[in-house]
């Protein structure tokens, strides 16, 4: 079967620094697959609530970020309580959606790859929307200062 393969990117926007807990440490004893992901989405409301946007609900109360696609290359162990900084870029911006990627590492050490593909969803209609235009201009202004 072939192996998805992700490949780390040279420049990471954004930096969300982060403990492994305990209660993310699987029967094997390291970082379980399903944690990690926890930690990426932890990261992610973090990097767009700087840009001031909540990853639930925009003001109209019914409008959000769903991840449609999403995939992990692990590299390396974590272990609980380890410090991990978790590196996000946003890529391929588009009408309806966006594609962040985040490198999990242990100081210079990457411990997985994760790469998302982000979608503007209306809960009450059900249904993929355009992003909203606040949201789509802050992701286009923070690219644009890099």
């Amino acid at each position: 079967m072939p192996r998805v393969k992700l490949t780390e990117l040279p420049n990471y926007e954004f930096q969300h620094h982060l403990t492994v807990r305990a209660t993310d440490i699987n029967y094997a004893g390291h970082l379980g697959n399903e944690a990690l992901l926890g930690l990426v989405h932890e990261a992610r409301a973090n990097f767009l609530q700087q840009l001031k946007f909540n990853t639930i609900t925009t003001d109209d109360q019914h409008t959000g970020i769903i991840i449609a696609d999403l995939a992990v290359n692990f590299w390396a162990e974590a272990f609980a309580h380890d410090h991990l900084t978790i590196d996000c870029q946003i890529g391929d911006l588009g009408e309806r959606s966006f594609r962040l990627y985040h490198r999990i590492r242990r100081e210079e050490q990457v411990i997985a790859l994760v790469e998302s593909g982000a979608v503007s969803y209306d809960y009450l209609a059900g249904e993929v929307i355009p992003l909203p235009q606040d949201l789509l201009t802050e992701l286009q202004n923070y690219r644009d200062t890099l």
